[in-house]
């Protein structure tokens, strides 16, 4: 991981916590910005724009946003704007980090993030060690690192993906075409967390057997990430084509539900004639035939198991968006 620091160069206090957190990266692109301290605009101005690159934020306020020190700043200058900045960067943060329970408290009455840490700062307490301070911020920078993988999947990771969900369906490695893109171990974990968190990781394991690939095993359910606050673990109660597609249009998009119908498209005894008209006559066509988009792109279903043409449109987008945001903070 790359973590780029920014605090205030002004506070001695701010400087040595970052210092007893060891080595820090001060690449371009980094994978976290960690902001700590308040009301320099500058540096939440830097903080938003990495975001904006793609880099995930980590947020210590270092007791700058308690009611008191609120409290003296609307009495010494013109705090609307100023907080409203503040906000924004505690919105856009994977989690805000809290260094007492007392301040965990206020930034849970602000409302602002519902993922507050609590982490207590060795620079002025001594119920904690620097080592562990460090050892438990570092385990927060995983937790951030092992949420909503599929954004950060390179292109090869999401192909690998695609072959593993289509081997593991069919069971059978002559449906896939081609050879497995070869991925690193910080890639086949990002795969891995994200199958466990859409509930499909019997599905890729199976896959991963049938093309005889191998990796470190890693238990996923011991993972600990950032969901959702809505998030419950994906499931689908029905088993049948139309039963399925009724579902994913009234309910969240996951990937489940895709590895799903891919299995009812391919059993032999559709109708698929029965199919399409029942999706017309309840105006599901079009939805349909853009399920059947994204399928041939996310779990390969093949031409001879599409009921009805494909649909790319501005609605398929719709889909593809709401497929990759399901796990997004």
């Amino acid at each position: 991981m790359k973590i780029l620091h920014l605090y205030p160069n002004d506070d001695s206090l701010i400087a040595k916590h970052v210092t007893m957190l060891g080595q820090a990266d001060t690449d371009a692109r980094p994978d976290i910005v960690h902001v700590h301290g308040c009301w320099k605009y500058q540096t939440v101005k830097q903080a938003l724009q990495a975001h904006r690159q793609g880099a995930r934020i980590v947020f210590t306020p270092h007791g700058g946003l308690e009611p008191w020190i609120i409290a003296e700043r609307r009495l010494s200058e013109k705090l609307y704007k100023t907080l409203l900045w503040q906000r924004r960067l505690a919105e856009h943060s994977y989690v805000m980090i809290a260094q007492g329970t007392m301040e965990a408290e206020a930034l849970k009455q602000l409302g602002w993030n519902p993922r507050i840490e609590i982490i207590r700062n060795a620079v002025i307490t001594n119920t904690i060690t620097p080592e562990a301070m460090a050892q438990q911020t570092q385990d927060v920078y995983r937790k951030v690192m092992d949420s909503n993988t599929i954004e950060l999947m390179s292109d090869n990771c999401r192909q690998l993906m695609t072959m593993l969900l289509k081997a593991g369906i069919t069971g059978d490695r002559r449906w896939v075409e081609g050879e497995p893109p070869v991925i690193d171990e910080t890639e086949w974990r990002r795969l891995l967390v994200y199958a466990d968190h859409e509930n499909i990781r019997t599905t890729l394991d199976t896959g991963i057997h049938v093309l005889g690939l191998h990796h470190d095993y890693i238990e996923t359910a011991r993972i600990k990430s950032y969901l959702p606050t809505d998030y419950e673990k994906p499931k689908v109660s029905a088993y049948d084509v139309a039963g399925i597609v009724s579902e994913m249009h009234h309910s969240k998009l996951t990937m489940r539900h895709f590895v799903e119908l891919d299995r009812a498209l391919r059993k032999p005894d559709i109708d698929e004639e029965w199919l399409v008209d029942a999706f017309d006559e309840g105006h599901l066509l079009k939805f349909f035939r853009r399920l059947l988009q994204v399928l041939t792109e996310v779990t390969g279903l093949d031409e001879g198991f599409l009921p009805a043409n494909p649909l790319n449109d501005k609605g398929t987008e719709k889909i593809r968006k709401r497929l990759n945001n399901h796990l997004r903070i």
